[in-house]
């Protein structure tokens, strides 16, 4: 999902409510849900009454909502966050949930669970799109959360230290999300900017991290679990393949940064920058020397063949190495095939070739990509600029550079290259297998 153009209503809200406890209705009273869920203290509730409804819709709808992590009003904000720390979530850090900064207009940070208006965001968003959100596999894991809670009725810590008394404060408890709540004393704050500012100095002073960002609740890995069935289906390997390549394929699969997944893709074709730039060096000398017209005679014919190899060697000192761009491109047209590279986006996802061939890169300054109305040689030309370009988006950040890659902020436009490159990697893997 990418930034909302939501419509907060009842219908929105229950949908996304059904997503997580099945069977939810809408009812005179409000909604109701086929069996009471647990609250603090042993109470608990079985419906989101009429008043709730319709206090939280009207919230939501004077908010200003950047994306789907974040809900402004003029002396608040609330941001959804994603620990970066894989083995601990980032609210277990804190012994205060609560921090009042000094001064005149103190603003003060709540972190721990969502807001009940918060939640409602979450379950509007959910609701207008629930196809993308069963796509995500943390969702059979909500649901069986519930049904552990509510219908095998288990004890939980977690859920019996509930304060509020909605059912959306379950809700909120079972979707996992950690929220960082801001408000200030005189209304115009820039909350985006105090959010970040609290996850620096949380980051300097207690050495773990947070993002902004709504996790996997709302968007799914870019490739994981996508490819084949059960593992039931799955043969023996036929090949055997290069142990460098493997390891940054894997550390591309196992990425949960997008950069990062990028990168360790890019990397496989990297590999054979060198190789494939002296070897069009080599073949351009043998041609060279082998055409017809050649005389080792000749000093002009030598010395044609000095300028060509000088040439190269130029480019090399100048630019301190070989011509990346033309070695990526190299590498596309040694070890991609552009009809596979189809099959498989499209085989993926049917959109994404129509999406490459009517978007830019933006934030890389890449421009369009026709695959499937080019010629395979301008289609390989077209492909290594445009991943060339974002790759340098990612790994170069000085002051003034225009574009440049904004980290989480372009991470919805960097998903959507993230197939590309790992399809074009796995070909160059594949290509250099080892029959068995």
């Amino acid at each position: 999902m990418g930034s909302p153009q939501l419509v907060f209503d009842r219908a929105s809200l229950l949908a996304g409510l059904q997503m997580v406890i099945p069977g939810a209705v809408d009812t005179d009273e409000g909604f109701s849900v086929p069996n009471a869920v647990p609250l603090s203290g042993g109470r608990s509730v079985d419906r989101l009454r009429e008043n709730e409804i319709a206090e939280v819709l009207e919230k939501l709808q004077t908010a200003n909502i950047g994306n789907l992590s974040s809900l402004q009003w003029d002396r608040g904000a609330e941001f959804s966050l994603v620990s970066l720390d894989t083995r601990w979530g980032f609210e277990r850090f804190f012994e205060r949930n609560q921090l009042v900064g000094q001064g005149e207009n103190p603003v003060t940070y709540s972190l721990g669970r969502p807001s009940v208006n918060f939640v409602a965001f979450l379950l509007c968003a959910i609701g207008q799109d629930p196809a993308t959100a069963y796509k995500v596999p943390r969702w059979t894991m909500i649901r069986r959360r519930v049904r552990m809670l509510v219908e095998e009725n288990v004890q939980s810590r977690r859920v019996d230290q509930l304060t509020g008394d909605s059912l959306l404060n379950f809700v909120g408890e079972v979707l996992s999300v950690t929220t960082l709540q801001v408000s200030a004393a005189s209304s115009g704050a820039d909350f985006e900017r105090l959010a970040n500012s609290f996850l620096f100095h949380a980051a300097y002073n207690l050495d773990v991290a947070a993002r902004i960002g709504v996790d996997s609740l709302l968007e799914p890995r870019s490739i994981q679990r996508f490819r084949r069935g059960k593992n039931s289906t799955l043969d023996a390997p036929r090949q055997s393949y290069n142990v460098d390549l493997v390891q940054h394929y894997l550390m591309g699969v196992a990425a949960e940064i997008p950069l990062l997944e990028y990168l360790s893709y890019y990397h496989i074709a990297e590999h054979f920058f060198h190789k494939v730039f002296n070897d069009d060096l080599i073949e351009q000398v043998r041609k060279g020397i082998t055409d017809p017209s050649f005389s080792a005679r000749r000093a002009r014919d030598v010395q044609g063949i000095i300028k060509t190899v000088d040439r190269a060697l130029r480019q090399t000192r100048e630019e301190g190495g070989f011509n990346e761009p033309k070695a990526l491109q190299l590498v596309m047209e040694r070890f991609v095939s552009v009809p596979r590279l189809i099959q498989d986006l499209d085989s993926y996802d049917g959109t994404l070739i129509e999406y490459y061939a009517t978007n830019d890169v933006p934030f890389a300054g890449a421009g369009k990509l026709a695959l499937r109305d080019a010629g395979e040689g301008k289609a390989h030309d077209a492909l290594a600029k445009r991943i060339y370009k974002v790759r340098n988006a990612l790994v170069h950040a000085k002051e003034g550079d225009l574009p440049k890659y904004a980290p989480f902020t372009h991470d919805a436009e960097l998903l959507k290259e993230i197939p590309l490159m790992r399809f074009v990697a796995e070909q160059v893997i594949i290509e250099h297998g080892k029959a068995l």
